[in-house]
């Protein structure tokens, strides 16, 4: 052979060796003792978001008292309504290095349908922290409070426009209001971030909404700012007043007894065994006892408790409880999104078998002759075998069983090796080596390179 191909294969094989031997070191656990290496935090949202800066304040805590022997990792995994970072710790290993920080939203995004699951694909290890809703309306507003609200949305349905993002915990939380005052139905406005609503209602886009009290608190300007430029609270969506709005009452004061509160939760994998999660309740409890952590909790509004065991269970059963009574109200708002894409994938899949007949037919038609004749034999049979093959992988994607690295690998060499064998000339055997390296240079390449050089996991 050429000394190309020596070349080649001595320079894929090392690569090859050291990929593996990389990948091994991550995957094998290293030891019995708990923990002996680094732990992932996963934040469902982008850094500079209040989940990240929550979970960077806990963390500062445990950092400052040495209260963990090993590193801990925030990873940041945006995308989905937080489905995407979630869905990364409930396919984890339930070893302990994988963790998620998630707020109420866990529960909503399966009674919105975004996703399958809810808590019950995790264990809940404890709550720490959480912040007051409260419903808003410009100064001006002809609306005093929250009963006043309530009552011309059922004497005018569907005229009040009130801000609250479909899919959720507010939008749930709207819905309940509604219930309260049998006939009142408001026009329900999804509109971002709190700045985005905000703006809104000050631009009388919007007739009320719910905001995060850090939100009301940062927005309202003062008795001297023009009516028409600001902000008043009209119900606090808690148990009981708080002690930064004393003026304010709460929904359930005024007839409507809605409770909506952020609050922090912590989740490991299903599975993760039960002293582990002692261990995990144990250190945030140390955590957010930490004066630094209290202090900047306080800055951003978020009250200190916190909770664990059997209350915590129990507190999370009633917040499903509490959503699940409106969910399917909810749930008929919502387009089948997952249909519709079905439908489109399934006719893109139908006009590629009639093209490929069409082009399998047209060969049998005489063709110009031409120099160097360059010919396109249309091959469905491997077309539709790689698709499968292409489906399955994706199917497969993220299991805790499958690790990225060896699935990749494994498609890239089926998918490639569909293709070569379904020619009409059998391939020779150093070109199924070539396959067979790529495959893994490939799989194990993409995994040390996003796990090792740019910190962002793959699916595990």
């Amino acid at each position: 052979m050429k000394i190309g191909w020596w070349v080649w294969h001595a320079l894929s094989m090392t690569t090859i060796v050291f990929l593996i031997g990389s990948w091994s070191r991550r995957a094998a656990p290293v030891g019995d003792e708990f923990p002996n290496r680094p732990i992932q935090v996963v934040v469902p949202y982008a850094a500079g978001g209040g989940s990240d800066t929550f979970v960077r304040i806990v963390s500062s805590g445990i950092t400052e008292d040495n209260l963990l022997p090993v590193p801990l990792v925030i990873l940041n995994q945006d995308g989905g309504i937080g489905t995407i970072g979630s869905r990364e710790v409930k396919n984890a290993s339930p070893d302990g290095y994988k963790i998620l920080c998630h707020h109420n939203a866990i529960i909503t995004a399966k009674l919105a349908g975004t996703v399958t699951y809810g808590p019950e694909a995790f264990e809940p290890i404890a709550m720490t922290g959480e912040m007051a809703m409260v419903i808003l309306v410009r100064s001006d507003s002809p609306f005093q409070n929250l009963t006043d609200l309530l009552e011309a949305a059922k004497e005018e349905p569907n005229t009040i426009r009130f801000a609250a993002n479909k899919g959720a915990p507010a939008f749930f939380a709207t819905l309940q209001l509604q219930k309260t005052v049998p006939g009142a139905e408001f026009t329900i406005v999804s509109s971002g971030g709190g700045a985005d609503r905000y703006t809104k209602i000050i631009g009388g886009h919007l007739e009320a909404g719910i905001f995060s009290l850090s939100e009301y608190l940062d927005f309202r300007r003062g008795a001297d700012a023009p009516p028409d430029q600001d902000v008043r609270a009209i119900a606090l969506l808690s148990e009981q007043r708080h002690e930064s709005i004393p003026e304010v009452p709460t929904a359930t004061e005024l007839g409507s007894p809605v409770l909506l509160n952020n609050a922090n939760y912590w989740w490991a994998p299903k599975g993760t065994p039960p002293e582990i999660l002692t261990f995990f309740a144990d250190l945030l409890e140390k955590a957010i006892q930490n004066e630094t952590v209290r202090s900047e909790l306080r800055r951003i509004r978020v009250d200190p408790v916190f909770d664990r065991g059997e209350s915590l269970s129990v507190r999370i059963e009633q917040t499903v409880n509490q959503f699940e009574s409106v969910a399917e109200q909810k749930q008929m708002e919502l387009p089948n999104f997952p249909l519709y894409l079905g439908v489109i994938l399934a006719a893109l899949f139908l006009w590629m078998l009639v093209d490929s007949a069409r082009l399998s037919n047209s060969m049998n038609l005489p063709q110009p002759q031409l120099a160097d004749p360059i010919t396109f034999v249309p091959r469905p049979r491997v077309a539709i075998a790689s698709l499968i093959l292409l489906a399955t992988y994706i199917q497969f994607l993220g299991t805790p069983w499958l690790p990225f690295a060896p699935l990749t690998s494994m498609t890239v060499i089926l998918i490639g090796g569909t293709m070569l064998l379904g020619g009409k000339n059998r391939p020779a055997s150093h070109q199924l080596i070539v396959l067979a390296q790529l495959g893994i240079l490939t799989g194990f390449g993409i995994d040390y390179a996003f796990t090792e050089l740019l910190g962002s996991p793959l699916p595990s």
